[in-house]
């Protein structure tokens, strides 16, 4: 029962309009204004006063809705059965309550009534609906406001571990799960965004609701969307009798179901096994919110039934949100490569979900200025995915009286010029190309394992090069003498004689490897090899303009506009000048990009005798798609050593699979060199 006093007709009805407000803004906008447990809580008081004052309530309020409006910007699809929602429990207590209506709802005495339960984790994604007829899919859809959906099946299909045909299967067949976006691949999303100056996603379930209603099936698949399937609405033909024999089955048929789910003996067992995944939701490869827990007998899911928006079988029993109040002390900025200027909140420590937070990324000024930061703000911090720590708000009341707004440096911190900000981009930047903390990271840049690969060459060494201004940028590191490098701190003959070999064989590199050395904002490594495969040589790039670079396949105009800026610029042309003069001058790509292998599309996986690089620009720069996933659609899988699950895939879907020797022979049949 709750502790809260009781609600006037006027508050509640303030209360129903700001719980469909924050409807509107998960369900149908995709960008919700607060955390979900505290919509959680204004849901759980909003039922609260309807069960006191039934007369308050109708069809029209947010506590007995599901989901949210369909979407206008889709086909709309009627579900055969409806998705319902699932009813909350925050603590064992509830939990027990649950058990005891559940048992009444089916005549049984609570106190004697025993039930096996299925236990599934409530993954943070956005639930969608695969109609089959016959064993053939007929579309894919959301769950809208659980009668009517959006039609989304392009885009659900390039979802991996999706199958379009169940063969031997008749009648109607309804698979429901969760599409949602791993934790790595939005960690990954959100650094490119930033780094493009691009709005961030607030959090995993965003990042998977926004790609599922893109237009574009192929923005969708970039992505990286991931699902997981666990219930059926309509089931002809399907011979479960458990909820644990629906999830045996959907796995048997090609679907990916999660290795999480358990079938226990008793509530009390499937509560213990709640408390073990809450201990260790940190280590989830993506956000879940809490344990479902389900009678395992479909029989007697069916004589419990449900209530106007939930089944009486199940529940989410929700994991608590560890936050913790702390003292903003103080922020400083970093200097990136590219010169981006970075706030950082230091933090009085606090102990959040099993280790010491004292330091948040505050991502930019706009970030800092939305918040009202303050130094000596009482602030409240989790971690977003149980992870990366993150400051959600202010506690204002409990600012301090002298408290003073903080103000965004107007000059860079290592080397006092004037900061700069571009229309359209949320990022500041420090435009001195002679910057030291600049220099730092572009030569830490250019030396790393994804750029020059010059093994030897670490932090400290670079540190006291440019202390002893021996070195100003990657050119000079060219211009090193054994002598001059043995000299320096925790150096030696053996050590500067290993480096002056790395420098050396680094001469040679590939193109791509040159041009992403550069450190030029917005062209990573993959950007990098479809310019290399585009233009051959490092002066074909360099003469190019900006049409010319916008034609390159998935680039476009803003990478461009950049690109050919930078190049242009007159210290980047004594740069690139100066590395010629010392002699690094990669080879000329073999050949210009080129339609062999167009229409076809590869997953690389294994240890092969190259990195994965080398073989995605070989084969990208022939036309070919290469993507992370085995699906029906993939035409090769070029495997190595210890393949793992995608060569499994491929071996279920009847993918051709290759060797290294197997592609060699593959790109000779289709005319081009595979040196």
């Amino acid at each position: 029962m709750s502790t809260e006093s009781p609600l006037t007709h006027a508050e509640y009805l303030d209360l129903r309009d700001e719980v469909e407000r924050h409807n509107r803004a998960y369900h149908e906008q995709d960008d919700p204004e607060i955390p979900d447990d505290q919509y959680d809580a204004l849901v759980h008081r909003l039922r609260a006063a309807e069960a006191e004052h039934p007369e308050w309530a109708d069809g029209l309020s947010p506590a007995q809705q599901v989901g949210g409006a369909v979407s206008t910007a889709f086909e709309s699809v009627d579900h055969p059965t409806p998705m319902t929602s699932l009813d909350n429990a925050f603590g064992d207590d509830e939990m027990y309550g649950w058990q005891e209506r559940l048992a009444r709802s089916m005549n049984m005495d609570p106190e004697t009534a025993e039930f096996r339960y299925t236990t599934e984790l409530k993954i943070d994604g956005l639930s969608v609906n695969l109609y089959y007829r016959d064993g053939e899919l007929q579309w894919a859809a959301t769950r809208g406001n659980g009668r009517t959906g959006e039609k989304v099946t392009a885009q659900v299909l390039t979802v991996p571990g999706i199958p379009q045909q169940l063969p031997g299967l008749r009648g109607e067949l309804e698979v429901r799960g969760e599409v949602y976006l791993a934790r790595e691949d939005f960690a990954a999303y959100n650094a490119r965004a930033e780094e493009l100056g691009e709005p961030l996603l607030k959090n995993p379930r965003n990042g998977a609701a926004g790609a599922l209603r893109q237009k574009d099936p192929e923005v969708t698949r970039r992505r990286g969307l991931k699902a997981i399937f666990y219930s059926l609405g309509k089931r002809d033909g399907v011979p479960a009798r458990t909820q644990g024999e629906v999830l045996d089955w959907l796995a048997a048929q090609g679907f990916a179901t999660s290795p999480y789910s358990r079938t226990l003996d008793g509530l009390e067992a499937a509560l213990a096994y709640h408390a073990a995944l809450t201990a260790s939701r940190a280590d989830l490869p993506f956000d879940a919110d809490g344990t479902v827990i389900k009678l395992d007998a479909l029989a007697l899911q069916g004589e419990a039934g449900f209530t106007s928006r939930a089944p009486r079988w199940a529940i989410a029993y929700k994991f608590p949100v560890e936050e913790a109040e702390t003292v903003l002390e103080e922020i400083s900025v970093g200097v990136g490569r590219t010169g981006k200027i970075t706030p950082l909140a230091h933090l009085a420590p606090r102990l959040i979900e099993g280790s010491t937070v004292s330091r948040a990324t505050l991502h930019n000024e706009d970030f800092v200025r939305d918040l009202d930061l303050r130094l000596g703000d009482t602030v409240v911090v989790r971690k977003s995915g149980g992870v990366i720590p993150q400051i959600m708000r202010v506690i204002p009341e409990r600012r301090p009286a002298d408290a003073q707004p903080y103000v965004f440096p107007t000059e860079c911190p290592q080397c006092a010029h004037a900061l700069v900000r571009t229309e359209g981009d949320a990022n500041t930047y420090c435009p001195n190309p002679a910057c030291p903390a600049q220099q730092f990271e572009r030569i830490s840049y250019f030396v790393s394992r994804e750029a020059m690969d010059i093994r030897g060459v670490g932090e400290q060494l670079i540190r006291q090069l440019l202390a002893q201004e021996l070195v100003r940028d990657a050119a000079d590191l060219y211009t090193l003498s054994a002598e001059t490098l043995a000299g320096l701190e925790r150096s030696g003959d053996k050590k500067a004689a290993n480096i002056l070999v790395q420098l050396e064989a680094s001469k040679t590199r590939p193109l791509w490897r040159v041009i992403n050395a550069l450190g030029i904002q917005h062209v990573g490594a993959r950007v990098s090899q479809a310019l290399a495969a585009q233009f051959g040589m490092l002066d074909h790039l360099v003469a190019a303009d900006e049409a010319a670079v916008a034609a390159v396949p998935g680039l476009g105009p803003v990478i461009a506009r950049n690109l050919v800026a930078a190049l242009q610029d007159e210290a980047m042309r004594d740069l690139l000048r100066r590395l010629e003069e010392a002699g690094v001058q990669p080879p000329q790509e073999q050949q210009q990009r080129g339609t062999a292998l167009s229409g076809l599309s590869f997953v690389i996986t294994g240890t092969l005798s190259q990195p994965r690089d080398h073989y995605r620009a070989l084969l990208e720069s022939q036309g070919a798609r290469v993507t992370g996933s085995v699906t029906k659609k993939t035409s090769f899988l070029l495997a190595g050593e210890d393949a793992g699950s995608k060569l499994e895939k491929a071996q279920q879907l009847g993918t051709a699979v290759l060797d290294e020797h197997g592609l060699a022979a593959l790109l000779t049949e289709h005319g081009v060199l595979a040196g």
